[in-house]
């Protein structure tokens, strides 16, 4: 064994190393307080999978803060009840430096950046988002083109907006919310680091066993920290009822300040339908959807397991009605648990002017179908 990476890469260690760490992100699947089925490590086998495809990316592939990209997520990549509607991208920065973001607004219906400390390799130094800019904050100009500087002191030229980080901020998060993914376009971005003028290096053999090792570390962070998130639901409310995170835990997870989520935990049987209602407040958007227990959203390409404000049916009081089951029962706002038979499930409020909690009650499924 030795600390020296140049060593390693020459003797082979390097992998061995990040192979034999790999294995322990599998403890997670083991996990007495998640009570797992078979069929929730099957999918945890995959999301672990998924999870080092990301760390992959990030770490391995990464071209670094001095020479950031906005990039998607890896195809099918889900984590921390990710939004169907959403298009997510994310660029590594150091909030050390100074960062200049260009973009076409395009169509798209909703548009926000948080700059974000949210290494998974490192849980221990994870603090959660420093600033947040929508699209309103903006100032576009007749194209629809804008300028933002990303910084911990604010621009002094005029017409730019800034997003303000922190000294420990790592990564500026894109979140882009679709209405109607059909029509609506996203928008264009580019990213420069205003501190570094050279192309970035060739690549350093002294490096890689530290990218490997962060690739490993990124997946087993990940699950870990999102499999503690989902235990806490249960210490928060009910099974098949919701509960709404304070402010601080909202914030500390990187969410959004203008988005609101009630969340729940979720168990049913084949023959059992979960229905929910709730007031619709007046907001730019809001969503409904179902995760499993490893916090990814289910299978959205394939079956209903969201809805939103753009599709939902609501009543002449202004109150929707949602049911979840495993069949149709014939209802408007039916959403398919997709095989499942428990997991989590989450509302977003966006912008709105109120945060009901929804009610909930648990029905026979034959007594909601039609005649």
């Amino acid at each position: 064994m030795t600390d020296d990476p140049i060593a390693k890469v020459e003797s082979g260690e390097a992998w061995n190393e990040f192979c034999d760490l790999l294995k322990k992100a599998g403890d997670v699947l083991h996990r007495d307080d998640l009570r797992a089925s078979t069929f929730d490590r099957g999918e945890g086998l995959r999301y672990l999978s998924r999870l080092l495809r990301a760390g992959l990316v990030s770490f391995a592939e990464g071209t670094g803060p001095r020479h950031p990209e906005f990039r998607a997520l890896p195809d099918l990549v889900k984590m921390g009840l990710d939004n169907p509607d959403n298009y997510y991208l994310s660029a590594s920065v150091n909030g050390r430096h100074r960062y200049r973001i260009r973009g076409q607004r395009g169509t798209i219906h909703y548009l926000s950046f948080a700059a974000q400390s949210q290494n998974f390799a490192r849980r221990d130094r994870i603090t959660g988002g420093a600033g947040h800019l929508n699209d309103s904050e903006l100032k576009l100009g007749e194209d629809g083109r804008f300028e933002i500087l990303a910084s911990q002191e604010p621009p002094e030229e005029a017409g730019v907006g800034w997003l303000k980080m922190g000294q420990d901020t790592t990564q500026i998060l894109v979140r882009q919310t679709f209405l109607d993914r059909a029509r609506e376009r996203p928008v264009a971005l580019e990213i420069e680091c205003l501190d570094e003028e050279e192309p970035p290096a060739p690549l350093d053999p002294s490096r890689v066993p530290g990218q490997l090792m962060g690739s490993a570390m990124y997946a087993m962070g990940c699950a870990q920290w999102f499999a503690d998130w989902v235990v806490g639901f249960l210490e928060k409310a009910p099974v098949n009822a919701f509960h709404l995170p304070d402010k601080e835990s909202h914030r500390f997870v990187g969410g959004d300040p203008n988005i609101v989520i009630p969340l729940g935990y979720w168990r049913l049987a084949p023959d059992e339908a979960l229905v929910i209602e709730v007031p619709v407040p007046a907001c730019h958007y809001w969503n409904f959807q179902l995760g499993n227990v490893w916090a990814e959203s289910l299978d959205h390409r394939n079956r209903r397991v969201h809805l939103n404000s753009g599709d939902v049916v609501i009543r002449d009081d202004g109150r929707v009605e949602i049911v979840v089951a495993a069949e149709d029962p014939g209802h408007p706002n039916w959403i398919d648990t997709a095989g499942h038979d428990h997991g989590i499930m989450g509302f977003r409020w966006v912008l709105a002017d109120a945060h009901p909690i929804p009610t909930t009650r648990v029905v026979a499924l034959d007594s909601l179908r039609k005649q």
